[in-house]
């Protein structure tokens, strides 16, 4: 009787402590967890130009070693390594006393025959070869013999002077006609030899001249091999000169795309490492395909004012197919990463839906490009982090 009073006791306090009622017998409710406020913004289409991307290298528009035209011993160096030059500048001066001297020489020759040919106090153009000296005396004399001849031949018709006489003065005047065209024929290869010492006077000033180096065009110095007082020969290198702006930027474009890049199509290179945006156009495309990579070898210029791009560096080009295309473009901190897989959450009917997206372009302004997942329409969240699940309530601040 004791143990079964003490059973009922038991069965009563367990009875008045659990099951689904509580004091008094009231039901508990079981609640759900409350809406989590999120931020959403609309998935929209925008302005998003096709583009090609391409590793690259920038290679200088020109490139050429200075050296001399002359040999010659250097007086003066004008740029080293480094130095940014303009055309025309002056790298570089060889001795000059030797040239001058081969100046001086080939002027008094020029003014030698200058003065054999009367035109000491007058130009070139006006060469006559009768008022040379030599020339008018062998005119006198054939003027002379001339006459007598004339004069023999009136005589010997009318009897005063003989035959012998008469051939005597047409063998004097054939004599004197001869060495009048050989006279002629002197000054004229005094003329000729007047165009030669000339064409020597102004090889011997550009020899001069060419002891002053100049830089050919505009540059950066990247090489200067040669030191002021070495002795330097013909075609001696003395420094190399690389044009920087603009400069050429080598793409190699797949072969499937090749068809589609075009002259005028803009690129964009950026610097690998560095921040360094730079945009040119399309101006060259090979014309075969390379066999080894199947690829496309296109050639644009860049713009380089400022000197910041070099050649040799290598860069990612962009170029840009249809500046008109439309994508989807969403903010990065929407779009989560984890073990190779890319998620987006979107809002429905105040539920979390789960999106595997693909993307694609990294944009600057903190934006990514969405190439599958999601469609205008959607009610992105912004910012997405690990705690949100599928099916998650939710509410939109």
């Amino acid at each position: 009787m004791r143990f079964f009073g003490t059973f009922l006791a038991c069965g009563l306090l367990l009875t008045s402590c659990s099951g689904p009622y509580g004091q008094g017998g009231a039901a508990v409710a079981k609640t759900d967890p409350p809406p989590v406020n999120v931020k959403t913004v609309a998935v929209t289409r925008s302005t998003l130009p096709e583009v090609i991307s391409a590793n690259g290298e920038l290679f200088a528009e020109e490139l050429t070693t200075v050296s001399a035209k002359v040999p010659g011993r250097v007086v003066k160096l004008y740029a080293d390594l480094g130095s940014v030059l303009k055309a025309g500048e002056i790298v570089a001066e060889l001795e000059k006393t030797e040239y001058e001297f081969r100046v001086r020489q080939s002027e008094a020759a020029v003014d030698q025959i200058r003065a054999r040919l009367a035109l000491s106090n007058r130009p070139d153009e006006e060469f006559d070869p009768e008022r040379t000296a030599t020339v008018r005396e062998a005119a006198a004399a054939l003027k002379e013999a001339r006459f007598i001849f004339d004069t023999t031949a009136k005589l010997q018709k009318e009897g005063v002077v003989s035959r012998i006489e008469f051939e005597k003065a047409q063998v004097r005047r054939d004599g004197v006609e001869a060495h009048y065209a050989a006279v002629v024929a002197d000054v004229m290869q005094l003329r000729a030899q007047l165009s030669e010492r000339r064409a020597n006077l102004a090889l011997a000033r550009q020899q001069l001249d060419d002891c002053t180096i100049r830089a050919p065009f505009s540059g950066a110095v990247t090489r200067r091999p040669s030191s002021p007082g070495e002795y330097l020969g013909v075609n001696a290198p003395i420094l190399t000169l690389v044009r920087q702006n603009p400069l050429r930027v080598r793409l190699e474009v797949p072969e499937r795309l090749a068809a589609r890049v075009e002259r005028g199509q803009m690129i964009e290179v950026r610097l690998e490492g560095a921040p360094v945006v730079r945009t040119g156009r399309v101006v060259r495309l090979s014309p075969a395909i390379e066999a080894q990579g199947r690829s496309l070898v296109v050639e644009g210029e860049i713009p380089n004012l400022d000197g910041v791009l070099r050649p040799g560096s290598f860069v990612q080009g962009t170029i840009t197919l249809n500046p008109n295309a439309e994508g989807i473009v969403v903010p990065r901190n929407a779009v989560l990463g984890f073990a190779g897989t890319e998620r987006a959450f979107v809002v429905n009917n105040g539920v979390l839906e789960d999106r595997i997206v693909k993307t694609g372009r990294r944009l600057d302004d903190d934006r990514i490009e969405v190439l599958e997942g999601l469609v205008a329409g959607d009610r992105l969240v912004n910012p997405a982090t690990d705690r949100m699940t599928k099916g998650q309530k939710v509410k939109e601040n």
